[in-house]
């Protein structure tokens, strides 16, 4: 989702270890100890210093007064440079509460995470002007925390953030950032982990959960990556939909791993499990008529199991129409298969080791398991291509029979099936042997 604006200037102004002094307090207070003054944008600061000495959250004596005061007075000079509020000497004005209070919970939220301390203290050198930054330096800013293994956390952020662009190093006693001075993408990079994954509330959590199960089977894993959610809260939410009901355990995967989908017999968005498959089946055979000239039948679907298997199916063939032609659509499409092409050339490696048949050199397709891991309508494409490529292989070997024995040409076509099989096996789909 990313940072706000306010919230990176925030992480700016302010450095790591201010929470562990006064700094958390003083937001803890305008968050929870402000509500009778938050009718308008503007506040006297005469009535907010008559509030302090009966927080709960500011911790004080009485021989301290003074001196909170004046700790206060530096804090909203501070505040007043993240542009959450108008500091002058008599009152403060163009106050943004939710700013403050958004600004008050990632401050808890980073309390309790080592490595979000550490991204806020990387993030905050950078920003000030700093891209080669030591680790004594890291270690001075974080001394109140006492973190265990700097250096591994330090090792964790650049390979997580190299992946999705980053350009760093960490040679055990610097982290370098190899980006012009004022890249934003770097904030991004640095700070952008250090808020919780998904800010949703319960109930559109749930929806989203909901939403995306009723066309398939997930596990926790899955939804977590799929949401950018975190691990726990998924299956916290998922305990919650099996106690109403709602979803169902649909099968067990890899290791025991779990996959849940909806619960077609007591639906959570209202609709029989007959009307849900009747409104899917029309939907997809209309589609096939007026776009393909296909004619389908209800019976065309008999094998397909399940309701979340019927929308998943409706879902692709309403993607399908989308417009392919724009400017947008085509660079899509031209790097996709750019980038996918690429993969599948790595996988599929074609040998010709010797001469043991002058006519007939040997080929062997090394293709490994995991080529499995392509999307589905790629490897759809790849099993057609497949069967397509020996049915013209087997055309062609008609075509030229009269220079070619007829071991020989049964010898190619075994082959030729075998290695294709063993293709379209590891893509995890039944073998059909094209004659």
């Amino acid at each position: 989702m990313g940072l706000s604006n306010s919230v990176l200037l925030g992480l700016k102004i302010f450095q790591p270890n201010s929470i562990t002094g006064k700094t958390l307090e003083f937001f803890e207070f305008l968050k929870y100890e402000t509500k009778p003054f938050r009718t308008d944008s503007s506040l006297s600061k005469e009535i907010l210093y008559g509030t302090i000495p009966k927080s709960s959250k500011i911790k004080q004596t009485k021989t301290a007064k003074t001196q909170t005061k004046k700790q206060f007075e530096e804090f909203l000079k501070n505040l007043d440079k993240t542009l959450m509020i108008k500091n002058s000497d008599e009152d403060l004005s163009e106050i943004k509460w939710d700013e403050i209070d958004d600004f008050c919970s990632l401050l808890r939220l980073i309390e309790r995470s080592d490595e979000r301390k550490v991204r806020w203290a990387l993030y905050n050198q950078f920003v000030s002007g700093n891209t080669k930054i030591t680790i004594d330096t890291l270690s001075k800013l974080l001394k109140e925390f006492k973190i265990n293994n700097l250096e591994k956390v330090l090792n964790k952020i650049l390979k997580s953030e190299t992946l999705s662009g980053l350009d760093a190093e960490f040679d055990g006693t610097a982290f370098t950032i190899k980006h012009q001075l004022g890249d934003k993408l770097v904030s991004h990079y640095l700070a952008d982990a250090i808020e919780e994954p998904s800010r949703r509330s319960p109930g559109e959590l749930e929806k989203e959960i909901l939403a995306l199960i009723d066309e398939g089977s997930y596990s926790n894993q899955e939804i977590s990556q799929a949401l950018m959610i975190d691990e726990g809260l998924v299956s916290r939410t998922i305990s919650k939909l099996r106690d109403q009901d709602k979803i169902v355990l649909s099968s067990f995967g890899q290791r025991g791993i779990r996959y849940f989908t909806t619960n077609c017999d007591n639906c959570p968005f209202g609709t029989t499990k007959s009307s849900c498959r009747k409104e899917a089946l029309s939907f997809i055979i209309s589609a096939f008529m007026k776009d393909y000239d296909v004619d389908l039948t209800t019976k065309d679907f008999d094998s397909v199991e399940s309701n979340q298997a019927l929308l998943k199916i409706k879902r692709i063939i309403m993607m399908a129409r989308k417009e392919k032609n724009t400017k947008l659509e085509r660079n899509l499409s031209e790097n996709l298969d750019d980038v996918l092409s690429k993969v599948v050339d790595k996988f599929i490696d074609i040998e010709y080791p010797d001469k043991k048949y002058p006519n007939l050199p040997e080929i062997n397709l090394k293709v490994p398991s995991n080529i499995a891991n392509l999307p589905i309508l790629y490897q759809l494409g790849l099993r057609k291509g497949a069967q397509g490529g020996i049915r013209l292989m087997d055309e062609m070997l008609h075509l030229v029979s009269k220079s070619i024995s007829k071991e020989d040409r049964v010898k190619i076509k075994k082959h030729s099936l075998v290695e294709a099989n063993k293709f379209l096996q590891y893509l995890g789909l039944d073998r059909r042997d094209s004659n």
